[in-house]
């Protein structure tokens, strides 16, 4: 098919500008490329839990509780709703690791016939049945410990300790996030997950003949919740009465709190791209326009209709987009198979492919043409006003007047001429200034937004692990033990100090609105670990009532003064009423706090404690770890240098690698958008320059007018880009907060000064480009030609 002379024109159009339109498709790509990445990255995610939840059946509704007999499990299956039920032996053990630490572990035991919360077995086989000796690792602690298939563990389990053989490695979905209890963030290293043949567990655990957890799957006639609420009565005489759903397990929860953030993402990014594009396509579009009058005006005079001529425009815009869309779409699949790596790694998963459903390409591509063909119909306008006998004649000369007059009439007097000259030019075309600070402004204030989100990480483990927790170890109990364990611990070698807490599970309630969670309680005069108010400084805890974190206060909509429920879901079981004290400013967990001696009183059980809090010489010493290795009650030690470091990986491998990624975003948008409007700006007053040349000006004082305008317009653009993107900051951080961590935000001049400089970066780059122009400018043709 022979090529229309609209057509030749459009493709020498395109050449023609080409650099212009690769900026403009560049914008175009980053937004397309953020809503495909973000989309692939939430459909692998949901598509990979969901097949991984189903193939390896993760019960839909726990029931833990004390002990029942194997024989109500008759009872469990007959609850309407319930598809499968299974009961499981579960408890907690440590594992003694030579010269270390002792490491907390999860003894469970294997999936019985139902097959709910079955494993993947990834290397060696499952225990033979009667070898109570032989288990089954989980295989990222094996990996993080070097543990090889054969190896034997010693085990403490019940006070009681034994050798096991390691003959398989094992993930489950139950274990896709998994920090060690009392910790916040995994450490492959620092927990472990114990499978042994069903009689073995039961054995090590005193569970003979009973299970101490219920598992089950619910059919789809009956609301979850409603099958819990029979399970959790059926089981209350066990010890039960304190079940959750599926959605509250916590790599459940986990992960779709990251598909959370995911989605709210994808709502508010790619349209501030697809935004300034449509903003450049419309000034680029009018400038041709506006330099092409006499073009037009034949084009008419030879039969062609403004449609026809309008369509030959909007065809140009479009294939723009076109360009950048399907550049951002491969952009984005790039970039979203390199996440999908560190989502592998983060949560555990045994596979994550890559996949997303074609809406994503399609959304972007037709969301791409849709602000194409808007930026440009605005200029269109023109094309069909125009009359041939008008286009032919000469555009009307520029009207100043309005810039001789009021404020801008005082400053000309304080200008020189090319000060003037550059004032007038931006003030002729007041929407285009505007439009071109706002977009740079949009450019700097997203880089600036997520830098300080970044920057929040290192805020948060400053105060996390500086302010609030100032120990530098804390030893965990496997049951709760009377406080005299504190002063046991404090004698051990090396131990400064030692400040007792006590755990008690509880279901908070606030009319309608429930969060699982835990009450915690300190000593009066608690030094290592303490609630802060936002200066940093420590909260008194009251005699009576509870001082809550603000992401506890958050969910539970509380304020202080008000009442806060606290259903216990341990030993007696008391339903507590807890004056709110005060807020604290904890940004990881949802942590509620009381004084250890209320918090007794509160639940009715006699003074016990969970875990030791503990301050020493140095690192915890050699001889210090053996001592706590000795002791059959103590579950594990947490040590503080160990859980910063698990943090400040994650923080360095994850979001450290997205500024990196955030930053060339933020530079290709600024750089799109300056080199658009300097280009333009070079485009519309080549003849100009061209005649300042003429008249005696050098190339330097040219390029200063040329650039001094754009420097005015990035001047400008900065302080509103600045508070900009403090808004976006804030809104990111309300957006990406929920009831596992805070991200606070602060105003970060480092960040700031680093999202300024590559703007300014960008700026220069296209000033330079600018210069290159200008010093290959034709004078003679430019002074023969307006463009």
């Amino acid at each position: 098919m022979a090529l229309t002379v609209l057509h030749r024109k459009l493709f020498r159009d395109l050449w023609r500008i080409r650099a212009q339109a690769l900026a403009i498709s560049a914008v175009v790509a980053l937004g397309v490329m953020v809503q495909v990445m973000m989309a692939g990255l939430t459909d692998t995610l949901t598509v990979t839990r969901d097949a991984y939840f189903e193939r390896h059946r993760l019960a839909q509704v726990f029931e833990p509780l004390t002990r029942a007999p194997s024989s109500m499990m008759e009872q469990v299956n007959a609850i309407p709703g319930v598809l499968a039920a299974e009961g499981r032996v579960s408890g907690f053990g440590r594992i003694d690791a030579d010269g270390g630490e002792p490491i907390q572990a999860r003894v469970l035991s294997l999936p019985g016939p139902a097959g709910l919360n079955g494993i993947l077995m990834t290397a060696g086989r499952k225990p033979i049945a009667g070898r109570s000796d032989e288990v089954v690792l989980l295989d990222t602690f094996a990996a993080a410990r070097g543990i090889a298939l054969g190896d034997t563990l010693g085990v403490t389990v019940e006070g009681r300790h034994q050798r096991l053989q390691v003959v398989g490695f094992a993930r489950a979905p139950e274990f896709l996030f998994m920090p060690a209890p009392g910790e916040f963030f995994p450490n492959d290293g620092r927990f472990a997950v114990i499978w042994m043949e069903r009689k073995a567990a039961a054995a090590v655990l005193d569970l003979d003949g009973a299970f101490n957890e219920v598992l089950a799957l619910t059919t789809r006639e009956r609301p979850r919740k409603a099958v819990l609420a029979d399970l959790d009565r059926l089981m209350a005489p066990y010890g039960g009465g304190a079940g959750f759903v599926q959605d509250q397990q916590t790599s459940a929860r986990f992960i779709e709190e990251e598909l959370k953030g995911l989605r709210q993402s994808r709502l508010f990014l790619p349209p501030i791209f697809l935004a300034v594009a449509a903003f450049l396509l419309n000034v680029t579009i009018t400038r041709i326009v506006q330099a092409e009058r006499r073009e037009i005006g034949l084009m008419k005079a030879f039969g062609h209709s403004g449609a026809e001529i309008a369509g030959h425009y909007l065809e140009m815009a479009l294939m723009i987009a076109f360009a950048g869309a399907l550049l951002g779409s491969a952009l984005g699949v790039m970039l979203g198979r390199s996440l999908t790596g560190l989502y592998m790694e983060f949560y555990k998963f045994p596979y994550l492919v890559f996949s997303m459903h074609p809406g994503p390409f399609a959304g972007g591509l037709a969301f791409s043409l849709i602000a194409a063909a808007l930026g440009a119909a605005i200029a269109l306008r023109t094309v069909f006003r125009l009359t041939p006998a008008e286009a032919m004649r000469p555009p009307a000369p520029a009207d100043f007047t309005h810039g001789r007059v009021g404020f801008l009439a005082i400053v000309t007097k304080f200008l020189d001429q090319p000060g003037r000259m550059i004032l007038r030019q931006i003030t002729r075309q007041p929407v285009r200034s505007l439009g071109t600070i706002a977009g740079v402004a949009a450019g700097l204030a997203l880089n600036m937004a997520m830098l300080m989100i970044y920057s929040g990480f290192d805020h948060t483990m400053d105060v996390t692990f500086g302010f609030a927790d100032r120990s530098d170890a804390t030893v965990s109990f496997i049951h709760p033990v009377s406080r005299d364990g504190t002063h046991e611990i404090a004698h051990l070698p090396g131990v400064l100090e030692a400040e007792p807490t006590r755990y008690v599970p509880v279901l908070f309630r606030n009319g309608v609105i429930t969060h699982r969670g835990e009450l915690t309680g300190l000593s009066e005069d608690a030094q290592l670990n303490r609630a802060l108010r936002p200066d940093l400084e420590p909260i008194a805890l009251p005699a009576q009532g509870v001082v809550i974190s603000r992401g506890l206060a958050d969910v539970l909509k509380l304020q202080p003064g008000e009442n806060l429920t606290a259903e216990v879901t341990e030993g007696r079981k008391r339903t507590l009423s807890l004056p709110v004290a005060a807020i604290s400013d904890t940004l990881l967990g949802a942590p509620a706090y009381m004084r250890l001696d209320s918090l007794t009183r509160a639940v009715g059980e006699a003074d016990r404690i969970t875990s030791v809090s503990i301050r020493t010489e140095g690192a915890p010493s050699p001889e210090l770890l053996h001592e706590l290795r000795e002791r059959p009650k103590v579950a594990g030690v947490s040590i503080k240098s160990d859980s910063l470091a698990a943090f400040r990986e994650i923080a360095d491998e994850g979001a450290g690698q997205m500024r990196f990624v955030f930053g060339a975003i933020a530079f290709v948008l600024s750089f799109g958008i300056v080199y658009n409007a300097a280009r333009n700006a070079f485009s519309e007053r080549a003849h100009e320059l061209a005649s300042l040349r003429v008249l005696g000006f050098t190339r330097g004082e040219v390029t200063l007018i040329l650039a001094g305008e754009i420097t005015v317009l990035v001047a400008c653009a900065l302080p509103v880009g600045i508070w900009f993107g403090w808004t976006l900051a804030q809104l990111i951080a309300r957006v990406f907060s929920n009831e596992l961590y805070r991200v606070s935000v602060s105003f970060d001049l480092p960040s700031i000064a680093t999202a300024v400089l590559v703007v300014v970066s960008a700026t220069l780059a296209s000033i330079l480009m600018l210069r290159r122009a200008l010093d290959r400018l034709n004078m003679i043709s430019a002074l023969k030609a307006r463009d």
